[in-house]
């Protein structure tokens, strides 16, 4: 049987391939190979040491709270849910709190099992406006309460090429020419949201509301509502600056003599002018539900026989303006303020989420009343990627990812 050469050299490529595959499988085998009766964090050895490694900061969009810290295995702290949980941390005496380290039990605060945190961490992200568009990292237990993130300086493209760094064509041999990227950092440290409510003993026994019903679903929604508004208009002292405080920030004026507490076609043009050409792929508008009834009514007029089309679309529950889906919130300024309505991508605003949330209870300030007190406390930080707002090519046109309607007064 005669073999030619391409045959030969097949039969060489696979034997290669053949023993390249077991190599591979050899060196990670002390990693793949787990004992069934161990979860993955009570790994040791040689899986101890790949946990580690598998635990270096993450960051990314809509990621969940087990993707954002890596975890392959949420505890639940060996309660049986929510209910269990909360009688346990009202009573400060179960000896399963010993577990929840980081917390302190005289005082009645504890640090919530992973499950627990993620229920209320992934639920909120449905329903924010900031948090499932932004690039979210995630800032490990015990590492501190700062985190530095390298980004680029990009102001002007006219002068200082794409994020610093330039290009020319050249021809053969001829020298090349020097660039000179310009870096940053952004530092990041996490502030306390302190979320606070009070529980009536009686009330929950007669009405027979679950403990958790009214504790976690207040919780939830006090962390998405006050989270999302420091992430839209915080100051940046003492919490996240927010989108509408960034220097990054480009404002469209009122035209002239335009009434005051209005919006018009002339307002949302020159809004989606300033709009950076690479955020047209991930902006969204976001509005003050203040806003609805002026932009129901805004149209164009289309064709010779002078029909009008409305400028806001709605299709299966969703709003668009002029192609961009419209958010509408209480979380910004009323209509006729300044930000009542902007144009964002939130792909350039930053989050860093400390690991954990703690919760604590007290019945001490409300023992005469059958009250308890509850305090759930969450660590994060926010502010834009961009130090300011981009020149384009031409040297004359100002952009950025962040425009907002000025005030309409």
């Amino acid at each position: 049987m005669k073999i030619t050469v391409s045959q030969l050299q097949e039969m060489m490529d696979k034997r290669l391939e053949q023993n390249v595959d077991a190599l591979i499988e050899k060196a990670i085998a002390p990693y793949t190979k787990i004992d069934p009766s161990k979860r993955p964090n009570d790994y040791d050895g040689e899986q101890s040491r790949y946990s580690k490694e598998v635990t270096k900061q993450s960051a990314g969009f809509r990621k969940s709270y087990s993707q954002l810290f890596n975890k392959e295995y949420l505890s639940n702290g060996g309660f049986d849910d929510e209910e269990d949980l909360l009688n346990a941390i009202k009573s400060g005496f179960d000896p399963r709190l010993k577990g929840l380290s980081g917390g302190v039990g005289s005082e009645g605060g504890f640090l919530l099992p992973d499950q627990f945190v993620a229920r209320i961490i992934d639920t909120a992200l449905e329903d924010e406006i900031v948090r499932p568009r932004a690039m979210v990292y995630g800032l490990k237990a015990g590492k501190g309460r700062t985190l530095s993130i390298p980004a680029f300086e990009d102001l002007n493209h006219s002068t200082s090429g794409i994020s610093g760094v330039t290009a020319q064509w050249t021809a053969e041999k001829a020298q090349k020419a020097e660039t000179d990227p310009k870096f940053r950092l952004i530092s990041m440290k996490t502030n306390k949201l302190v979320c606070y409510t009070k529980s009536s003993d009686e009330l929950q026994t007669e009405s027979g509301i679950s403990l958790s019903t009214v504790i976690n679903g207040a919780f939830s929604k006090a962390v998405i509502f006050y989270s999302d508004v420091a992430y839209l208009t915080g100051s940046g002292t003492g919490q996240p600056l927010g989108v509408l405080n960034s220097n990054a920030l480009l404002t469209q004026a009122a035209e002239s003599e335009q009434t005051a507490s209005t919006i018009n076609y002339d307002n949302i043009i020159g809004i989606f002018s300033q709009l950076a050409p690479s955020s047209f792929k991930n902006s969204v508008w976001v509005a003050s539900i203040s806003t609805l009834p002026q932009l129901m009514k805004l149209s164009i007029e289309v064709g010779l026989g002078g029909e009008h089309v409305r400028i806001l679309q709605e299709e299966k529950g969703k709003f668009y303006l002029l192609g961009k889906e419209i958010l509408f919130t209480e979380k910004v300024p009323a209509l006729g303020s300044a930000g009542c309505l902007g144009l964002y991508d939130f792909s350039a605003y930053g989050i860093v989420m400390r690991e954990g949330i703690r919760l604590e209870s007290s019945i001490h300030e409300g023992f005469r009343n059958d009250l308890t007190s509850w305090r759930m406390i969450l660590n994060c930080d926010g502010q834009p990627t961009i130090a300011n707002s981009l020149t384009c090519l031409d040297g004359t046109t100002v952009v950025s990812p962040f425009v907002q309607l000025g005030a309409v007064a």
